[in-house]
């Protein structure tokens, strides 16, 4: 047995047979990849890697079942990620090269588990893996806590121990215990809360926007599976090396401006006018999605937890009207109105 420090659960356990995962290149390559993508930008100490949250992942695993394929699975769920995580998935499919983390993790997970007691097969096609990625899994029960660390914002930090004791898999369903329903609201609140404050937080919208632009000025030069294989390192090097002006202006933090949000009839016609006066390289257009994903869990007496929780329908009818569009400027361009 090994142990690593980590500052949401103190000192974490990896049992033998789970170094030779942790130890191979493709999961070391996961310290250099940003969990929360551009999110540094408006929180400095938001640093932290898909590395320690798969090893956070783990851990809760660990509490939720003794069957180790899926903490295996929990170790791995996140190996297919590309450099800055979801936000290079979403740049390529809007640029027309659509990616799939999850199919390609598992091609990654096979070199991976070449040396290990487990077979990618026993790891992927487990039904418990619910207990990862269900609506309660363990893989959202680490993200907000530690996205919620790192940003400083307080809310999510959630009494996971308790919640993952009470919390199996039947018949392809995820079960709570009636007793940590309100455990379970307490991480759809937090993850609310951390929608707007962090992952859609305005300034993080608008760097995206950006950052697709700098990606499509990599294709121009490198194939979407080469952009694939890097990491942040590699990216920020290649973008460097193209002298790509979209990511000198990320790095430096100069960043368009919100001019506008509303609906996409509005947004639209702002943005048309601004092109047509300034061009396409001064003017960004873009959504903010609703932060949403139906609870697909359930309570011991078979009951919905949506069904079962006024709480969680407020909240998935307040979450329905966050969405919006929205008009960035170059204020080194155009006069802010």
């Amino acid at each position: 047995m090994k142990y690593i420090r980590d500052p949401v659960y103190g000192d974490i356990g990896i049992p033998d047979e789970f170094l030779s995962i942790i130890d191979h290149p493709r999961f070391q390559r996961l310290r250099r990849l940003h969990q929360l993508s551009l999110a540094y930008l408006v929180y400095p100490s938001a640093n932290h890697t898909r590395f320690e949250h798969s090893i956070g992942v783990f851990h809760v695993t660990r509490h939720a079942t003794d069957n180790e394929s899926v903490w295996a699975y929990a170790l791995l769920h996140d190996i297919g990620h590309g450099p800055f995580s979801h936000l290079l998935e979403l740049s390529l499919l809007e640029l027309g090269k659509p990616f799939n983390h999850e199919a390609h993790g598992r091609e990654v997970a096979k070199e991976v588990l070449e040396d290990s007691v487990f077979s990618v097969k026993e790891v992927f096609n487990n039904e418990e893996g619910l207990l990862v990625h269900g609506g309660v899994g363990t893989d959202r029960i680490d993200y907000l806590q530690r996205d919620s660390l790192f940003t400083g914002i307080g809310i999510g930090r959630v009494e996971w121990d308790r919640l993952v004791r009470n919390m199996w898999v039947e018949e392809g369903r995820l079960y709570i215990s009636k007793n940590v329903l309100p455990n379970a609201e307490h991480l759809y609140v937090a993850r609310f809360i951390l929608g707007d404050a962090v992952y859609f937080h305005k300034t993080v919208l608008i760097a995206d926007r950006m950052f697709i632009r700098a990606v499509s000025e990599l294709l121009e030069y490198y194939s979407p599976k080469e952009l694939l294989s890097m990491d942040e390192y590699d990216l920020i090097a290649a973008f460097r090396k193209i002298g790509s002006v979209w990511w000198k202006r990320i790095e430096n933090r100069e960043l368009f401006k919100m001019i506008f949000r509303g609906s996409e009839r509005k947004a639209r016609k702002i943005h048309e006018k601004y092109v047509s006066q300034y061009g396409e390289e001064a003017v960004l257009i873009g959504y903010r999605p609703t932060f949403y994903s139906r609870p697909d869990v359930y309570l011991d007496n078979g009951e919905p937890i949506l069904q079962a929780s006024p709480l969680l329908q407020a909240l998935r009818k307040s979450e329905e009207k966050r969405s919006y569009w929205f008009v960035a400027v170059d204020p080194l361009k155009i006069p802010l109105p």
